[in-house]
């Protein structure tokens, strides 16, 4: 397969996982551990206000102390499967139309075959991106100063 193609088919790819991204917007999840080993999973943060974090768990709301945080972490989904499903269909599509005409780059091997391999390189790169795309990102305030804590909190929840 062309390089050409291979870039085209990450660039639909990463573009679809981060249109899917915005279309279903919920509630971003964290977790939180405090410096005594205390975690709150699975929470939403209501605010940030007064050196304080406001998060939701179950309907009841917390409040931690900025300097008890010792880290956050971001939770996001995977999306390889969509990842993986998008990318096949455009690798699928291009494979089909690089293998028609006497000079596409397929046209040696099959309508078929150039289908099938367009689509397992297209499904393997779009699932690479889909799984990038869900990584969990980590915040770690344990070592910060204050006022370091502060503005990474404020930039995350503001």
């Amino acid at each position: 397969m062309k390089f050409n193609t291979i870039i085209f088919i990450a660039l639909v790819t990463i573009s679809f996982c981060l249109f899917t991204r915005v279309v279903s917007a919920q509630p971003q999840l964290w977790e939180i551990y405090s410096n005594s080993n205390q975690s709150f999973i699975n929470v939403t943060v209501d605010k940030y206000e007064s050196d304080s974090l406001y998060i939701k768990s179950t309907g009841q709301i917390f409040i931690l102390h900025q300097d008890s945080i010792k880290y956050l972490l971001k939770r996001r989904e995977s999306n390889f499967g969509l990842g993986f499903l998008f990318g096949a269909i455009a690798g699928g599509v291009l494979g089909a139309a690089s293998s028609s005409g006497s000079d596409g780059f397929f046209s040696g091997i099959g309508g078929g075959l150039s289908i099938a391999l367009g689509a397992l390189v297209g499904g393997v790169l779009g699932g690479v991106v889909g799984l990038a795309s869900g990584a969990d990102e980590k915040y770690k305030l344990e070592k910060l100063n204050t006022e370091d804590e502060r503005l990474l909190l404020k930039k995350l929840f503001h």
